[in-house]
């Protein structure tokens, strides 16, 4: 299985999506530090009310990077699968002695295993970027200790949430036979667990990311499920 994964990296030139995540994460950290550093601070008051909503750092790190990376995941996965799918090249790949089950699994582990690294080490590097910056800029409140081992585990846990996430625009792609559908559907999905309607929202709410979670997993065995009897597109 790691052979088949470390083949589909090579064969679709993981360098620039690498590229693609480094350029994704600078911005990112860019973006954040800018909004750190620049938010006016009262001498005698601390931090002023025209700014509440990033009062705690932690909250827009996680929006704006999780959201980059649900739809990076799901354009990586559009692009090992569907449009392999699309290009007649998964006919070459089933053509092999090898299972199609551990062709399609293996081509989205690739990208799982690709996204939650680059997620997880870019997450740690913005925190600790915004760290060193309310080191410099006094009285500014992150919302996260990166001493605490809580710290880490939360991080892995949301990374897993999000890039698991990314089956089910994958799936729903596979099954319209298009890209667009399954980037459109990771935007859909990031919408529906972030919206906001009048005073309610989403976003606090800890049972409907499990409910995805588990709705994801069903997509990608769905997504591998019966593929020895599907027709390549």
């Amino acid at each position: 299985m790691w052979k088949l994964i470390r083949l589909e990296w090579k064969k679709n030139d993981t360098k620039k999506y690498m590229i693609y995540q480094a350029i994704i994460i600078a911005v990112l950290g860019f973006l954040l530090f800018a909004m750190c550093y620049y938010i006016p601070i009262d001498a005698e008051m601390g931090m002023t009310d025209s700014v509440p909503e990033i009062g705690d750092m932690a909250i827009q790190i996680d929006l704006l990077s999780n959201l980059s990376f649900l739809i990076f995941t799901s354009v990586m996965l559009s692009s090992f699968i569907i449009k392999a799918y699309k290009n007649k090249t998964q006919s070459l790949m089933f053509s092999y002695p090898i299972s199609r089950k551990k062709i399609i699994f293996s081509q989205m582990m690739a990208v799982w295993i690709f996204c939650a690294a680059g997620l997880f080490f870019g997450k740690l590097f913005i925190y600790l970027l915004l760290a060193l910056t309310s080191m410099v800029k006094d009285g500014f409140p992150l919302g996260y200790d990166m001493t605490s081992v809580s710290f880490y585990l939360q991080t892995i846990l949301k990374t897993v949430l999000t890039v698991t996430l990314g089956f089910l625009p994958l799936y729903i792609g596979k099954r319209m036979k298009s890209s667009k559908a399954a980037i459109i559907s990771s935007f859909l999905l990031f919408s529906v667990m972030n919206g906001t309607i009048g005073d309610l929202t989403l976003r606090g709410n800890t049972i409907l990311p499990v409910l995805l979670f588990i709705v994801s997993l069903i997509c990608g065995f769905l997504t591998v499920h019966n593929v020895e009897k599907e027709d390549v597109m």
